[in-house]
């Protein structure tokens, strides 16, 4: 028989019972609204109208939506990207199907479950991708903090060699900055033959690219990997003692002929993150 139907005050239909349910399940009409079979003249809620809502007559089916808000709720989680945003929304319609469809749809668990987990990946992402994020920048700083060791202590030996060979500093001046002066990396790369008489190599850097991490193959300036130079103390009145001074630091390095020192990432010296021989 074919049914007639009242949603917000229109008379629609006539319907069959299987378009009805269809109607009910993509929520165009709802289960409180009136209806009637045609032959009869009585109207009452669709909820009740016989062979409609009950489930001998329609056994109740799960909501595809709910299963793919579970099945994208998972995958937000192992991959902390957009699936957690597709399980929200699919869970959201289904949840709303579900609640319209007078029993003819089942996954509400389903739905809310996709739902849990699609908010729980959107929370999650952002904060594993920051935890990710400074990780990765803690490893480049330590990796640059070891380069640079690595080629403060090779200018350090290059110096100390360099005394051995010749029983004098490699260069008159007590402190050089690498980056703005290239006099003493001429001497100890064998470049300068007036004080590195027998242009013996004591010294070796990595080509650097952009004044940074490495020798300029132009200026002979060295660089660290954030661009800041060398500063290399020399013990030029042969004592054996050297005074460092690190921003508001000052040291006093007994039986050592040469020290050298980076100030580090934040470009200040005598904090933290300075890189030093000693």
């Amino acid at each position: 028989m074919q049914i007639f139907i009242q949603h917000d005050g229109v008379q629609q239909g006539p319907y069959s019972p299987e378009v009805v349910r269809s109607l009910m399940l993509d929520g165009s009409i709802l289960r409180s609204d009136l209806a009637r079979y045609e032959a009869d003249g009585e109207w009452m809620a669709l909820e009740t109208l016989p062979g409609i809502v009950d489930g001998s007559t329609h056994p109740p089916r799960t909501s595809a939506l709910a299963v793919w808000s579970l099945v994208l709720g998972i995958l937000g989680i192992l991959t902390l990207g957009i699936p957690s945003i597709a399980a929200i929304i699919c869970g959201h319609l289904s949840h709303g199907k579900i609640k319209r469809s007078a029993g003819l749809l089942t996954g509400k668990g389903l739905a809310i479950a996709g739902l849990v987990l699609g908010y729980i990946g959107m929370v999650l992402a952002p904060l594993l991708i920051a935890a990710g994020f400074a990780a990765g920048n803690a490893a480049i700083t330590m990796a640059r903090k070891t380069t640079t060791m690595a080629t403060a202590v090779a200018i350090e030996s290059a110096v100390n060699n360099f005394y051995t060979e010749y029983g004098e500093m490699p260069s008159g001046i007590e402190i050089t900055d690498t980056s703005k002066d290239a006099s003493l990396v001429k001497t100890l790369r064998g470049d300068d033959p007036a004080r590195n008489t027998r242009k013996i190599r004591f010294l070796s850097v990595k080509e650097g690219t952009n004044h940074m991490n490495g020798v300029d193959p132009v200026t002979l300036k060295i660089f660290d990997p954030w661009g800041q130079g060398y500063q290399v103390i020399l013990d030029t009145r042969y004592t054996e003692v050297i005074t460092v001074t690190r921003g508001g630091i000052t040291e006093t390095l007994k039986g050592r002929r040469v020290a050298v020192f980076s100030v580090g990432k934040d470009g200040l010296a005598g904090t933290a993150d300075d890189v030093i021989t000693w």
